[in-house]
């Protein structure tokens, strides 16, 4: 089997025959392309073009994106629990269905949703570079965007079956919680003081998160779950990797700030 007969094996006879006729999901570069674009305006365009410029206010922008987040996370929730994920589809082990049912394909084209969600999250990236805040486009956040696109994209494309959905619901979920104390903290001197103490619990809530997907992906490779061991081995390792990420943040952040405060 020659390289093209292996590529299109792989890219077009394997994926999923209901989201691959929907935007983005077929060609194999415009997402690529949007995520290089990405970091060269993250990395590149965008702090050379600051350079001498004074911070982009943007507040009223962020007020309304937190906003735009906790809606559209709420929805994707939604989408999913109406699909019966959780009530008649167990997340636990349950064999890939691709067929036409309408639940089926509600679970299907809500990963395309999704993946749209996804994208518009890059913004936030570049809301960071306008407002100068250069000290929040860590390499974490960085590699918790792209990886998080490339995911939602890959599993789109072969497996948005209803177990898969489960760490885009626990996401959402969390992301719901994260934006409203965005959007809480965007009020300033009339923020609710309680937000201080509700920081670290975010990322100890995103840590939390990955441990639990990190578990249920696990579930995949016990011999009484007859489904494809590939899903789980990228999930768990960019679960694994996000985790370690987020654990050295929380160490250096909130660990060795109040050891220095005692």
């Amino acid at each position: 089997m020659g390289i093209a007969e292996i590529y299109d094996f792989y890219w077009n006879q394997n994926v999923d025959p209901r989201n691959i006729v929907l935007p983005l999901m077929a060609s194999p570069i415009l997402i690529p392309t949007i995520l290089a674009s990405y970091l060269y305006f993250v990395l590149k365009c965008g702090p050379r073009y600051m350079k001498d410029k004074k911070p982009y206010d943007l507040k009223t922008f962020v007020k309304y994106y937190n906003i735009f987040q906790i809606v559209s996370n709420a929805l994707i929730v939604q989408q999913f629990l109406s699909a019966g994920v959780l009530t008649e589809f167990s997340v636990i082990c349950t064999l890939p269905n691709y067929t036409f049912d309408p639940k089926h394909v509600k679970i299907a084209y809500t990963f395309w949703w999704t993946l749209l969600l996804k994208l518009i999250d890059l913004i936030e990236t570049g809301v960071f570079v306008l407002r100068k805040k250069d000290r929040q486009i860590s390499f974490l956040h960085i590699y918790h965007h792209i990886s998080t696109v490339i995911v939602v994209w890959t599993f789109g494309r072969y497996v948005p079956v209803a177990m898969a959905s489960f760490a885009i619901i626990v996401n959402c979920i969390i992301h719901v919680i994260m934006y409203t104390y965005y959007y809480f903290s965007t009020m300033g001197d009339k923020a609710p003081k309680i937000l201080k103490k509700i920081k670290p619990l975010i990322t100890i809530m995103q840590m939390a998160q990955f441990v639990l997907l990190i578990s249920q992906n696990i579930m995949s490779f016990l011999p009484s779950c007859p489904v494809a061991r590939l899903p789980g081995i990228v999930s768990i390792s960019n679960l694994v990797i996000n985790f370690k990420l987020f654990y050295d943040f929380y160490q250096e952040t909130y660990k060795k700030t109040n050891q220095k405060s005692m």
